[in-house]
């Protein structure tokens, strides 16, 4: 064993040789980076993708032929379109899909106390990008979103609405986008940011006088969506592709209604090349058809020039939540060269299993077995040569035979709220627990509701300050869908009880 590990050594030493010999023998014109190109879609698949057929969701997104994919409304099928689509690097948190290695730009759990809002739940402001590493030690930042979509403005407007009731309407989508302001002073500091998304708001770049004059849309109106996040330096690549807003509407709305709410939009050192609009045929025009078309969005595909920048140190674990005795698959990235990681017990340090100096140009990624770690929540560590941590990120092991629960904290009292904990849910982007009356059989008919911010194992507080003395059930539903995987039964007792 030791003469092997000494001739694995001087392998290595002859390769570093050979690669300082290279390096002084190749002009410095030659070894900077060359920007990237980089295809990237945005597609709202409508609900689950199942409203006519998920193989046909996947059939448009392998047409798109993009790198990089931002979804919404998968309602608990990412997994299930990334693998018809042939993706195997998946965000599940951020509904992304990628050709190239996605990292976390965060603990790879929301850390923020409180309720997010809509369009970054289960996110930490600060890490509301993937890095996507492009090339090898060179990453872009990428993000995706999806804006409420009542009370709509574009619908008001169509009716009747004067600007002044429409601007009212839009200010939760406002207050929405500004959760998204720090994608905007990332890309101000240089750094490339692609934000896919379905806002439900036009764009100010739409809605000009020309527009209305030709009869397009009503009245000229600055969309305050649209404004803000142009205010922030994230460019509208559709428009930037194709500026005539009357020549080339390029509407994404559902069939038969003319409105553009769906965006590919870039800042920072990003150049943008192209833009097409996928869809069905016959009802306006479109970039790349396809019959049938699966949903009652099209999808945007935007074709960039892109400068990456260096990769910090970054670390990936896939699954998320891994079931006892499956492995996991981690992904290193360290800039010294080398990386070392392990496996401890969640916010601690003491290491259960791990790897320490694999060289990072032979081996970027390991396996790791889960054999003999108990169910309960885990990290993942990056340490640099002296043991310093370099990145976190989490994962979460459950038993073989787990299923999803809701546990029940507190005895509910009038005009309270409901402290809940859930255990081994999905761990999809937005699952949720709704409160319904007992024996309710309408699952639209819920009281009140909680998303679980994407944790697999969690705890929160719901608001039940409205409901009146009786009985209730808190039922744990898959990824903003109507899939039940756990009912707790709760009473709200009298006043004095």
């Amino acid at each position: 064993m030791h003469a092997i590990g000494n001739r694995q050594g001087d392998i290595r030493m002859i390769r570093r040789l050979i690669q300082l010999l290279l390096m002084l023998l190749v002009p410095v014109a030659v070894l900077k980076a060359e920007p990237v190109e980089l295809t990237v879609m945005s597609f709202n698949v409508w609900y689950g993708g199942e409203q006519v057929d998920l193989h046909t969701v996947a059939k448009a997104i392998r047409a798109a032929d993009a790198d990089i994919v931002g979804l919404q409304e998968t309602d608990g099928n990412l997994g299930r379109i990334a693998e018809l689509a042939g993706y195997s690097h998946v965000d599940e948190r951020r509904r992304i899909l990628s050709r190239y290695p996605i990292f976390d730009s965060g603990a790879g759990l929301r850390q923020t106390g409180g309720i997010a809002p809509y369009s970054i739940t289960g996110l930490d402001p600060d890490a509301l990008h993937a890095w996507v590493m492009v090339r090898p030690g060179k990453v872009v930042a990428v993000a995706n979103t999806h804006l409420s979509s009542d009370p709509s403005g574009m619908d008001a407007a169509g009716s009747g609405a004067s600007p002044g009731e429409v601007l009212a309407l839009e200010a939760l989508r406002l207050s929405e986008a500004e959760a998204l302001a720090p994608l905007g002073k990332l890309a101000q500091r240089g750094v490339p940011v692609l934000l896919t998304g379905d806002f439900n708001a036009p764009s100010h770049l739409d809605w000009t006088a020309e527009a209305a004059q030709a009869g397009r849309i009503p009245y000229a109106f600055n969309w305050p969506v649209s404004r803000f996040l142009e205010s922030m330096g994230l460019r509208d690549s559709r428009r930037e592709a194709h500026p005539d807003p009357v020549a080339d509407p390029g509407f994404t709305w559902t069939q038969g209604v003319p409105g553009r709410i769906d965006f590919v939009l870039a800042g920072g050192p990003i150049i943008v090349i192209s833009s097409r609009i996928i869809g069905e045929r016959g009802d306006g025009p479109v970039d790349i058809a396809i019959t049938p078309w699966p949903s009652d969005h099209r999808a945007v595909l935007s074709a960039f020039q892109v400068e990456p920048v260096a990769a910090p140190p970054l670390l990936s674990v896939t699954p998320r939540r891994v079931v006892a005795g499956d492995s996991i698959l981690l992904r290193a990235h360290d800039p010294s060269g080398n990386w070392s990681a392990i496996v401890s017990r969640r916010g601690e340090t003491a290491p259960i299993t791990g790897l320490r100096n694999v060289t990072q140009d032979w081996r970027g990624a390991v396996r790791l077995a889960t054999l003999g770690l108990l169910p309960e929540d885990y990290d993942a560590v990056l340490l640099d040569g002296g043991g310093k941590e370099l990145a976190r990120t989490a994962f979460t092991i459950v038993a073989r035979d787990a299923v999803p629960s809701i546990i029940i904290r507190n005895h509910a009292a009038p005009g309270g709220s409901l402290d809940v904990a859930w255990r081994n849910t999905p761990g999809a982007a937005r699952d949720w627990i709704g409160i319904y009356a007992a024996g309710e059989a309408d699952l639209n008919a819920y009281l009140s509701f909680l998303y679980t911010e994407a944790g697999v194992n969690g705890e929160g507080a719901i608001d039940i300050s409205a409901l009146p003395p009786g009985d209730y059930e808190a039922r744990l539903l898959l990824d903003e869908g109507f899939e039940v995987l756990a009912t707790a039964p709760f009473t709200v007792a009298e006043t004095g009880h």
